[in-house]
């Protein structure tokens, strides 16, 4: 069975999201806590800016799946497979992480032991992903587990429309929301998979024509028409920027001065700022990715061990704003900010890294190493599946 080549940018993008995440998880207290702060300003640019975390992560999972999936063919010997590892290596860490976050949230708050109470609260949060608030996106990406051989079947009998299947993806994506704003109102709307499917159609379309999109991305001296293309680079990287800076602005003024605009442009800012933002993440990461400084290596190895970090590091969070200090002195609140970024992101290396170390059964925790770490190679298979950093796709 044809291999697909191994992608060694995939984790410097998957190291880009995660930092987003953590970003996102680290300022959103100050966000609420800090108003009228000198700093609310940093704060609320850092939360927005960064939320792009969960929409890389869907586009990557997508990405990878038709990369490796789209060009060869897709028995039921490879859907048996395939469902297989996402049941080993996503839902059975997805149970243990529902479960401890649980069952840590319930004594935090103050629950009492009642073991029947505990299970009639617990059963519906793990079924709809809300055991914890990171755990949703998990519960999303097993919705696009569940599409994806439709939609492979889908698009391999159409080609044409694979290749217009990222318009299709947003279209599908706003008459969701448009409806829902209209006649549904879908509570927890983004705990459904319908609101990224713009992310995902464009992860497969990507996936499916990647070497084109590549050679667009980084090759301007051997193109047609290299003015063109640089051009288009700006185009991308304006509205990536413009997208960003208004949306931050629309949330500044809604968070410190109750200003609100219809929440249908508040998604609009959004969707513009994060479906870019894939793009250029790509483009950095193929730019970048060939380079051995500390930086680009850092990022890769917070790559590899993202699904880890994902699962552990809002229980480093919970622990750390425990210990907020009694000051309002703007500057050591700063620094306490940066201190909760600084250890979700150590601590949680830490824990997961020291915790892989123990040997192969610790794939129920954080679900398989992506082939090329355990190699010690610098490149990561395509294989390698992208919620957030795990397990590789049915070979």
């Amino acid at each position: 069975m044809e291999k697909r080549a191994k992608l060694t940018e995939i984790d410097l993008v998957r190291g880009f999201a995660m930092m987003g995440v953590l970003m996102v998880h680290a300022t959103s207290f100050a966000t609420v806590q800090m108003r009228g702060d000198d700093f609310f300003g940093l704060y609320n640019f850092l939360n927005i800016f960064s939320k792009v975390g969960t929409t890389t992560f869907i586009f990557l999972s997508s990405f990878v799946l038709f990369y490796n999936y789209y060009h060869r063919p897709f028995r039921g010997k490879d859907l048996a497979r395939f469902y297989r590892n996402r049941l080993m290596y996503i839902l059975v860490p997805y149970f243990i992480f529902s479960v401890l976050f649980f069952t840590v949230a319930w004594y935090h708050r103050g629950g009492v032991t009642d073991v029947s109470s505990m299970l009639d609260s617990f059963w519906p949060k793990l079924a709809t992903g809300k055991s914890y608030t990171h755990l949703y996106f998990i519960f999303i990406n097993i919705q696009f587990y569940l599409l994806f051989p439709l939609i492979l079947l889908l698009l391999k009998r159409f080609r044409r429309f694979a290749a217009v299947c990222v318009l299709a993806g947003i279209v599908l994506q706003w008459i969701f929301y448009l409806a829902n704003d209209a006649w549904w109102h879908v509570t927890n709307r983004n705990s459904w998979s319908l609101s990224f499917l713009s992310y995902y159609f464009l992860g497969a379309w990507m996936g499916i024509y990647y070497e084109r999109v590549k050679s667009w991305l980084t090759d301007a001296r051997h193109a047609a028409r290299p003015l063109l293309r640089r051009l288009g680079w700006a185009a991308l990287w304006t509205t990536w920027i413009a997208s960003a800076l208004v949306h931050i602005g629309l949330r500044y003024n809604q968070r410190l001065h109750g200003i609100e605009v219809h929440p249908l442009v508040y998604d609009a800012f959004w969707n513009v700022h994060t479906l870019t933002t894939a793009l250029v993440m790509m483009q950095v990461a193929l730019r970048v990715g060939g380079k051995r400084s500390l930086l680009v290596r850092g990022f890769r190895r917070i790559g590899v061990y993202s699904f880890g970090i994902y699962l552990v590091h809002p229980l480093v969070l919970l622990v750390y704003r425990d210990y907020r200090p009694k000051t309002d002195h703007s500057w050591l609140l700063l620094a306490w900010y940066a201190g909760g970024l600084a250890a979700a992101l150590v601590v949680s290396y830490l824990l997961v890294y020291g915790i892989r170390r123990l040997g192969g059964w610790t794939w129920v925790l954080f679900g398989k190493l992506p082939g090329g770490e355990r190699r010690g190679s610098a490149g990561i298979p395509a294989s390698a599946a992208s919620t957030p950093g795990i397990t590789k796709a049915a070979p």
